[in-house]
């Protein structure tokens, strides 16, 4: 079975205090120290949702306690917005041809993902979708996480760190997503979200802010 890759705090709407949230990250790396490789909060264009990642490799955190310690820390630093806290375990992960530059944008696709669609909608993101989209230029990563739901479903994370939200009009983009097999997957979507981001921040333990 796949380790852990994050906990997500998705906060809907975007709080206002991003200085609030660099603290969150900061009383979390400090009172869990070496559970996170990194955390990056990335806030919706439009202000109607922000993502706030801890990236880590460590089974760890995907017990009770970091759960309930980071809905703590939470409450008390942003009270005005309640997350939504996700464990998301990883599927894919994948070097875009423009690895090693910043990352200025971050892209989510989430949708739920029936058992009986998910060989199919699987198959598609790690055979075609996934790999085409990390060819783009302007793509530095891409990778697909999953959460459990209650139902027995998944909630799937499709993410994409960008160095340009105009790569959604890149004409390579545009034919990766235009193929047949996208055309017969994507009915299959459902509760789904399609979320540009700014990145606010990003710490990486030892390192600082970004």
């Amino acid at each position: 079975m796949s380790k852990p890759a994050a906990l997500l705090l998705r906060y809907s709407p975007a709080p206002g205090d991003v200085a609030a949230l660099e603290r969150v990250a900061a009383e979390a790396v400090a009172r869990y120290p070496g559970k996170f490789e990194r955390v990056d909060a990335n806030r919706a264009l439009d202000g109607a949702h922000l993502y706030l990642y801890f990236w880590s490799g460590d089974p760890f955190i995907a017990g009770d306690e970091p759960t309930a310690g980071l809905a703590s820390l939470s409450r008390r630093l942003v009270p005005e917005v309640t997350p939504e806290i996700f464990l998301l375990t990883p599927v894919l992960d994948l070097p875009g041809v423009s690895h090693g530059q910043t990352a200025h944008f971050h892209y989510v696709v989430e949708t739920d993902v029936r058992p009986e669609v998910a060989r199919d909608l699987n198959g598609w993101y790690e055979q075609e979708h996934l790999p085409g989209l990390a060819a783009v230029p302007g793509n530095i990563r891409a990778r697909r996480l999953v959460a459990a739901n209650a139902d027995g479903s998944q909630r799937s994370f499709a993410c994409y760190d960008l160095v340009t939200s105009a790569i959604k009009q890149d004409p390579a983009w545009l034919a990766v997503r235009a193929t047949d097999w996208s055309s017969r997957v994507r009915p299959h979507f459902q509760n789904t979200r399609r979320v540009m981001c700014e990145r606010l921040f990003a710490i990486e333990p030892g390192k600082g802010a970004s």
